[in-house]
């Protein structure tokens, strides 16, 4: 008999949704019966079209559409009590909630229905956001204390999440458990050579406050004026796109500082960049970066929770403080400068993450833990 399971995510777009869509995609469906309960406010084009190859794979896909972000008594009494009706309609052996909205209901309707495993992965903590209030910090670490005690273990994405829920009095080491994010092989980099080719700096992001768009676009603004042969590609779109195609159109850029939008495989950019900048505020353990790594890039971050846990000093990459334009561009010029660092960096990239982040990796933790 197959082992019943349950995902209950709120938000199915971003990295929330790609960690999802990479776990229904490689599951074994011999073992699990697989359910995903989903709200569909925030779901992206990516989701909409693998929805077909996920139900012929036998995952059951069920729409909840008042499982909101935005906090409102009435949708989520109905969400509620629509995430009980399909827990008590399937009586699942584990159910496993995702980012904070989800979690919350889920933990609390899973519990009240008598789930005896239940678990939950974040995805980076709310109060882990860097400029929030203090009261609301004190409520979302106090709503996280009372919520722990609805799931068997909080699954961490990396170390550093683990460790801020720890110190923050969340819960305990015996509570929690590390799986690192996963990916394929993507193809790694080969050419870095200068010659005429112009050297591309590139990213992979929504473009709002949590990924900060606004320091890549002046780190390249900075290198572009003093170099001829490089470009900076930013792939993602978000809510503060407009403003920023605005100011690179203004300063007539749109040559050197590339915007491509949303992209439904944003990889097959990435394995054309030389170098991968992050200018993230806070981070779970970001998909992009581990792409990045895939590719052999070499790879700038900020040096913020996940981030610091991908990107070593001198070993893969640089890590500068979190809007510090001066060092990010200083960063980004000495691997420009010195081809043979690139690829001697990019190459430790490439080992890391066959070491480290593949999908196969990924899934054999989560099975074990399910079992």
């Amino acid at each position: 008999m197959k082992t019943k399971i349950i995902y209950i995510c709120e938000a199915m777009g971003g990295g929330v949704r790609r960690h999802l869509l990479d776990i229904l995609g490689n599951i074994d469906v011999e073992k699990y019966e697989v359910y995903l309960l989903y709200g569909s406010s925030r779901v992206d084009t990516t989701f909409k079209n693998s929805m077909q190859g996920l139900e012929k794979r036998g995952i059951k896909l069920v729409e909840i559409p008042e499982l909101k972000r935005e906090i409102s008594l009435i949708d989520d009494f109905k969400s509620a009590k629509s995430i009980k009706k399909w827990i008590h309609k399937i009586k699942p052996d584990i159910v496993h909630c995702h980012s904070s909205k989800a979690g919350a209901i889920g933990r609390i309707v899973s519990k009240i229905s008598g789930v005896k495993k239940v678990y939950y992965t974040p995805h980076a903590y709310s109060f882990q956001i860097p400029m929030i209030s203090r009261t609301k910090r004190v409520i979302y670490i106090g709503l996280e204390k009372i919520l722990v005690s609805f799931s068997k273990k909080n699954i961490h994405v990396s170390f550093g999440e683990e460790q801020n829920a720890i110190d923050n009095k969340i819960l305990t080491k015996e509570k929690s458990v590390v799986i690192f994010n996963g990916t394929e092989i993507i193809k790694k980099k080969q050419d870095t050579s200068v010659g005429e080719k112009s050297l591309v700096v590139g990213t992979v992001a929504r473009m709002d406050y949590q990924k900060d768009p606004w320091t890549f676009i002046k780190i390249a603004e900075r290198i572009i004026k003093k170099r001829d042969h490089v470009k900076f590609v930013y792939v993602g779109d978000g809510p503060d796109f407009d403003d920023i195609y605005n100011y690179v159109k203004e300063k007539k850029l749109q040559d050197r500082i590339v915007l491509e939008g949303f992209q439904q495989s944003p990889i097959d950019f990435m394995s054309n960049f030389d170098i991968y900048l992050s200018t993230s505020l806070y981070e779970g353990l970001p998909y992009s970066i581990i792409e990045a790594l895939s590719c052999g890039l070499p790879v700038v971050a900020t040096n913020v929770t996940g981030n610091n846990e991908l990107v070593t000093n001198n070993y893969n990459g640089y890590l500068f403080e979190m809007k510090d334009i001066n060092d990010g561009t200083n960063r980004i010029e000495k691997l420009l400068n010195e081809e043979e660092l690139r690829r001697e960096l990019g190459l430790n990239s490439f080992k890391f993450h066959e070491e480290s982040f593949l999908i196969e990796h990924m899934l054999a933790n989560m099975y074990k833990l399910y079992s």
